[in-house]
């Protein structure tokens, strides 16, 4: 998964239907018409409705404030968008382009109804493509949303004569009818209990009182006169602002009041069993607000918490001694838990009642004999919100270490049966490979099923199996084999963990018939005029490519076929059913191992993608797990709604929570323990807290101490900015030692975005015009020549020197302006574009699973009529900025093949047709067929232009050529450790850049590392330097380094498969090297270590570079109001010191030297040294200066503690002038 795919514009799988509900308020109907106006008339006030037009829908949004002024409704606004069985917005019609609306561009309120609040007149397209029923939306002002997390939308058969659609802010409940006034009913989940006295609940802040009422029989309503019907009162007292720990424990909640609750142990444990409703009321006794409670704090807090229940240090789940076993589930909110003991049949065997312990909330059974082998589920009895009833559900272990077919049952095992292990696995002869740094890694993403799939060679039925790669001579082991001996260090698999979207019982797949498929599913569109006995893959074959009907045939296939990235978590700790030979119990368990043998055996290191970010499903569904068990815990809600959140794509978990945190801990130790599993890659890494990441590491680091993390570090959602917790994202994991991927060189390297597609207002294409370092030789057609083209690319190429320079934070370098800056301060997107502190926390990559291949991104790129053979070039010169720069490469499974997709940009069900890949060279699955419409018919026209254009595709000989060049690449990483760097320190000391500033020449990086007496150790004794030179441009390129002598071509490319390469040159301080390629160049060492060729400091202007890059430093205080204030804004004059003269009146001053946030800086002067000469400015968190004469005065502040470790703390004067 990819970063702000699902910030910005991504729709959710699961989209919460907006409903229509009774309520109970005073609907101000007699308005309806009054004041309306025409459906043309934007842009005003109004006192009613607006009058829809013809093919018009209006939505009415009111915040809890008067409405006849807009200024509440500033920057509130539609994201709009077709797509996911919604189709009925005109966008067009609207001047909005066919993509949607840009997230930081929504459609703005048309107007501002007194009774209603703002409006939005949308379009609604009357010719529409089926089915023509709903309109996409998200009200929102930036990332808060107004009408909660989930995506909404309008049912146009729901609207009444109005044609309006009415919410309120904070509300997820949205209506039909109009409605003036917010009703009273027991809205959302609001309230929030934080530990066990204290809940917080934003309507308390104007409550006279506030009452808790609970019902152990789910018993409680709201009458038509606002009353409480049934449950029993608890009294609760109004108490103002949290604790300052419940601020920092619950950050989003810190502005909520709190209210306390006192009662007993067991009157608490009854209460959190029970449905609960809290109510406010006012001075006359009305009921004022009544909401449902979200429990994760006090659950957290009372059973789980080291200091109090323990729960956190339970063993959980099928606990085994021989044949025995017993069982323990964490449900301390269910009322009631069975197990349910099943044979082999899946006939009930037994029901056993479990025990709770009050203290733990953990349920219990006593050891039930001979359990092993038997398959088994809990029956626990719950209140869950969702249903608002208690539900008696039968649900599987979320401890489960293996499973039925199709995970309806848990299975009993233990795991160090021998019967479950491969020969060998668990003797010394079986030794996982190491490797000394993590800097050493180089990662080769696969995928289970891709890895095997269309091999020839191999056993047949293991093609996608675990199995395949024991098979030592299949093409894709056999691949991977030379891959490893060129320096290939590890494989990292896709989710292999159960997954709920394969049917692991019966699967059509391209291999079987049109007949198979009509019998699963009758509607697909070949069952009408299909062979029955026609394979599906020769009528995939028989399709033009330039057409939809590849597409088409593999959408009816897409939830019948044994193909999915796995994103979609069942079990965490159960190895995936379809990709063992058999479903059925634990073969799945050894077969999994034997994978991990193989490649053990072969010398690879073996990782695993983990997603403990989102599950497949919550609450009742089918699939959910964790929600049934103990409902509104393991899942992140919403803040007002109490709805679960999918900003991940699914039902977000919430590893903050302990007990989620601990299932995460403990899966890792699993996998890491019992199946030898080398490193994990998380998924949307950002959405859980850094401290559960560290801890993790730590954990799994006892089991393996050469155990890999890394993962997606993005930034977005309800968690964004660290809104909740500090997450595991890009910034926050500087100095874990943890890998985030860096979007930076990636996109710098392979040009825009990935969030680029559809047409800009002039008609061109993002896809297109933005051309990146690895693809722009040539300039296409819709590339538009100027000074902000060439910057931009001259930009492209300080981030890609940044990246190879392992994307370090203080990483110093002269950017394209020729200023000298660290990296922290070059720009990515508003970020900073270096951020790691250590190099192996940079994943650098240009092709993964998301998004286009290098290939098919290329494509969209390349200037029309280039030749395959320079395509192909331009795919290795991209791949060499990745391996041969520091940190941990990364490479898409098959990039080094100009691995094809035919185009598509998101192929997580896409199916073995567009998915496969050919590792005999055979073809690259270019044009197979255009890509699916969902996700790329917006880029069908451009698509196909791109594709009438024959030069794109490869021939066989582009593919072995590339092949050959990415080996070498490898050899050359792995024979040196000059390639693999492992500190910040080492890296600045020996890695620098020539061509660089306001002269460098476009399309040319030109990157030396130093091994001579200079740099410190030797550590190369082989070389006294290395430069590396990569020529992006279409003709040859001379760099010249003054002075250096004895150098020459790597002994690798000396005889290169490629000749092209091999005619790259030294000569006098010129090294001289081919279009489109990269050259390595070495400086031999003879005996001792030599001069080498050192970082070049002459034209760095060190202390020109701000210590807070370009964030304002102020003096705010008691002078200015503590706020920023331009004529307080400091100057930065070098050498780290920020200077200000400003006037001063007669009296005493407070202030600090601060940002707008208040944030980096925010120094007072109990934390900094009194500069010599300064006034007095005590040794308070503020400064405090008494001025007797008033005038001019200067300020002073010295940030050289920050570049600089000897210096410990900042220093700041004042002095009179």
């Amino acid at each position: 998964m990819d970063n702000k795919k699902f910030k910005l514009s991504m729709i959710a799988k699961s989209l919460v239907p907006i409903l229509s509900v009774a309520v109970i308020a005073g609907c101000n109907d007699s308005g309806d018409n009054a004041g309306g106006n025409s459906g043309g008339n934007n842009g005003s006030n109004i006192s009613g409705l607006y009058q829809a037009g013809d093919n018009e829908v209006v939505v009415y949004y009111k915040q809890d404030i008067a409405a006849a002024s807009g200024s509440p409704y500033d920057g509130w606004g539609l994201h709009l968008w077709n797509g996911e069985g919604c189709t009925s917005t005109d966008l067009q019609a609207m001047g909005i382009a066919d993509g949607g609306t840009a997230w930081g561009a929504p459609k703005l309120a048309d107007g501002v109804s007194d009774t209603y609040g703002a409006y939005y007149v949308l379009n609604v397209n009357p010719d529409a493509s089926d089915p023509h029923n709903c309109m996409n939306f998200i009200l929102h002002k930036g990332d808060e949303k107004a009408f909660g997390s989930a995506n909404s939308k309008v049912l146009l058969n729901n609207l009444d004569e109005s044609k309006g659609l009415f919410g309120f802010h904070g509300s997820s409940e949205l209506y039909y009818k109009p409605i003036a006034d917010r009703p009273v009913v027991i809205d959302g989940q609001k309230a929030h209990w934080l530990d066990a006295d204290t809940l917080a609940w934003e309507a308390a802040a104007s409550a006279q009182k506030v009452k808790l009422f609970y019902s152990e029989t789910a018993a409680i309503t709201m009458d038509k006169d606002r009353n409480i019907v049934g449950g029993t009162a608890v009294d609760m007292t109004v108490q103002g602002d949290l604790s300052e720990a419940l601020k920092k424990r619950f950050r989003h909640l810190g502005s909520v009041k709190s209210v306390a609750l006192n009662t007993t142990d067991e009157l608490l444990r009854t209460i959190l069993k029970s449905q609960i409703v809290v109510v406010a009321y006012n001075s006359n006794d009305e009921v004022m607000a009544a909401t449902e409670v979200q429990k994760p704090g006090v659950l957290d807090a009372v059973f789980v918490d080291e200091n109090t229940g323990n729960a956190i240090n339970e063993t959980l789940g099928a606990i085994v001694t021989g044949n025995d076993a017993n069982f323990k589930l964490w449900a301390p909110t269910a009322q009631r838990v069975q197990l349910e003991i099943y044979d082999v049949d899946k006939q009930l065997e037994q029901t056993v009642a479990m025990t709770e312990n009050s203290d733990t909330g953990v349920w219990s059974t006593d050891v039930v004999s001979g359990a092993v082998g038997k398959f088994y589920r809990y029956n626990v009895k719950v209140y869950h919100p969702t249903t608002k009833v208690i539900e008696e559900r039968l649900v599987t272990d979320p401890y489960s270490v293996s499973l039925s077919v199709n995970s309806r049952y848990s299975h009993v095992v233990n795991l160090d049966d021998p019967a479950l292990m491969p020969e060998g696995w668990g003797s010394a002869e079986h030794v996982r490979p190491t490797v000394k740094n993590d800097e050493d890694h180089v990662l080769y993403e696969s995928h289970i099923r891709d890895f095997s799939f269309s091999d020839t060679l191999g056993t047949a039925a293991l093609n996608g199996k675990y199995m395949a790669l024991t098979e030592p001579t299949r093409e894709s082991v056999t691949h991977l084999q030379a891959l490893k001996d060129a320096g290939l260090t590890t494989l990292h698999i896709l989710p292999a963990f159960d997954i709920a979207t394969i049917d692991e019982e019966k699967t059509v797949d391209i291999t079987d018939t049109i007949g198979d498929l009509c019998a699963a599913s009758p509607s697909a569109s070949v069952c009408a005029s299909g062979d029955s006995s026609q394979v599906i893959e020769d009528l995939l074959e028989s399709y033009d490519p330039a057409t939809d009907s590849a597409q088409a045939l593999m959408n009816d296939l897409r939830m019948l076929d044994s193909f999915n990235w796995g994103y979609d978590p069942y079990h965490y700790t159960v190895p995936e059913g379809s990709y063992a030979t058999d479903a059925k119990g634990a073969a799945r368990i050894k077969e999994f191992r034997e994978m991990v043998k193989a490649s053990h055996d072969m010398g690879l290191k073996l990782v695993m993608d983990v997603v403990y970010n989102h599950t497949n499903a919550s609450g009742v569904n089918e699939k959910s797990v964790l929600d049934k068990i103990v409902p509104g815990y393991y899942h992140r809600l919403n803040v007002n709604t109490g709805g679960v959140e999918t900003s991940t794509c699914c039902d977000n978990t919430a590893t903050e929570n302990l007990m989620m945190g601990k299932l995460m801990v403990d899966s890792l130790k699993v996998w890491a323990d019992d199946y030898k599993v080398d490193g994990f890659r998380f998924d949307l890494m950002g959405h859980q807290p850094a401290s559960v990441m560290i801890q993790a590491l730590k954990d799994v680091r006892e089991i393996d101490p050469n155990t890999l993390f890394y993962g997606e570090g993005w930034d977005f959602g309800e968690v964004s900015n660290n809104a909740r917790f500090d997450q595991a994202n890009q910034l926050n994991m500087a100095g874990t030692q943890i890998g985030t991927f860096s979007d930076r060189l990636r996109d710098a390297v392979r040009g825009g975005s990935p969030f680029d597609g559809g047409q800009n207002t002039e008609g061109k294409h993002p896809l297109r015009f933005n051309q990146g370092f690895g693809n722009a030789a040539y300039i296409n057609e819709e590339v538009t020549s100027s000074p902000e083209t060439t910057k931009a690319m001259l930009h492209n190429q300080d981030i890609v020197r940044l990246g190879m320079a392992g994307n370090l934070a203080d990483y110093v370098l002269i950017d394209y302006t020729g200023s000298t800056k660290k990296g922290k301060d070059v720009d990515y997107n508003g970020a900073p574009a270096g951020y790691t502190k250590f190099p192996s926390e940079n994943i650098s990559y240009v092709s993964k699973h998301d998004n286009q291949t290098l290939w098919d991104n290329n494509a969209y790129k390349i200037a029309t009529g280039t030749s395959s053979a320079d395509r192909a070039r331009m795919q290795s010169v991209s791949l060499s900025t990745v391996m041969l720069g520091q940190g941990i490469p990364f490479i898409h499974m098959g990039s080094e093949l100009l691995r094809s997709k035919s185009m598509q940009r998101d192929s997580y069900d896409s199916g073995d047709w567009y998915n496969r890949v050919r590792f005999d060279g055979s073809d690259n699955n270019w044009n197979v067929g255009l890509p699916r419409e969902d996700k790329d018919g917006a880029n069908w026209g451009l698509i196909k232009t791109i594709i009438a254009d024959t030069t794109a595709e490869p021939d066989q000989s582009d593919i072995a050529l590339t092949k050959a060049q990415f080996l070498e690449l490898l050899t050359i990483r792995s024979e040196s450790p000059l390639f693999r760097l492992n500190s910040a320190e080492e890296v600045m000391n020996r890695v620098d850049f020539r061509n660089v500033g306001k002269d460098q020449t476009q399309g040319l990086i030109v990157m030396t590392i130093d091994d001579g007496t200079t740099a410190g150790v030797d550590l190369d004794n082989n070389y006294d330097a290395i430069v590396v030179v990569i020529n992006s441009t279409s003709t040859q390129q001379d760099a010249v380094i003054s002075g250096v002598t004895g150098f020459e071509l790597h002994s690798v490319q000396k005889t290169s498969a490629d000749a092209t390469v091999q005619s790259a040159s030294f000569s006098d301080g010129t090294f001289s090297v081919p279009a489109l390629t990269t050259a390595v160049f070495v400086q031999p060492q003879s005996g001792a270590q030599g001069a080498g060729l050192p970082v070049d400091m002459s034209d760095k202007d060190v202390d020109s570079i701000p210590p807070f890059g370009d964030t304002i430093v102020y003096v705010k205080g008691s002078m200015n109001s503590w706020a920023d204030n331009s004529d307080w804004a400091m100057r930065f004059v070098g050498n780290g010191l920020y200077q200000l003269s400003a006037t001063l009146e007669t009296g005493t001053h407070e202030f600090k030297f601060a940002d707008s946030s208040w944030s980096a800086p925010n120094v007072g002067c109990g934390t900094a040294t009194l500069g010599e000469g300064s006034l007095s400015l005590g040794d308070g968190e503020n400064c405090k200066l008494t001025v007797a004469e008033a005038g001019k005065y200067n300020f002073v502040f010295d940030a050289r503690y920050l570049q600089d470790d000897k210096i410990a703390k900042p220093t700041v004067s004042v002095t009179k002038q």
